[in-house]
């Protein structure tokens, strides 16, 4: 029988739409974070995408399996804003492009969604639309750091 770790070893897959708009402004506020943690500019807004309902669980199995890189939310006086996990990902249509999902501590999307960060406009250089399908792969399984 497969285990968990092998089963995470694939490409998954889910269909591009459009989010609410506020991908660009928090992209815009958490820039500096992005580029001491991720070491990118990124490219301002998130690329959304709706997994398949057959791979939901499997994938938030698998990211739950990875290192996370944490991402602290920057001081910004009177504003609530939570911290940003992201983990690497490997595009199947171009696997050379940077990318990271990045999942928000608070956010108003269920587990099938996803938000893709790149310092590359995603939708241009794949040439993707609303309602076209991404392949990705997640990274391969490391042992969780220990934290003090």
């Amino acid at each position: 029988m497969e285990n968990t770790l092998d089963k995470c070893n694939t490409y998954f897959e889910g269909i591009v739409f459009s989010g609410i708009g506020e991908g660009g402004f928090y992209v815009s506020i958490y820039t500096k974070k992005f580029r001491e943690k991720l070491n990118i500019e990124p490219y301002p807004g998130t690329l959304n995408i709706r997994l398949r309902d057959d791979q939901v669980e499997l994938f938030n199995e698998c990211l739950s399996n990875l290192n996370l890189i944490y991402i602290e939310p920057p001081a910004i006086p009177n504003a609530k804003l939570a911290a940003v996990y992201a983990y690497p990902i490997e595009l199947y249509l171009n696997p050379h492009i940077t990318a990271f999902i990045i999942k928000p501590a608070i956010t108003i999307y269920k587990n099938d969604v996803i938000e893709i960060l790149s310092p590359t406009y995603l939708r241009k250089a794949l040439n993707l639309s609303d309602g076209s399908i991404l392949k990705f792969k997640l990274p391969p399984h490391h042992p969780h750091p220990t934290f003090p």
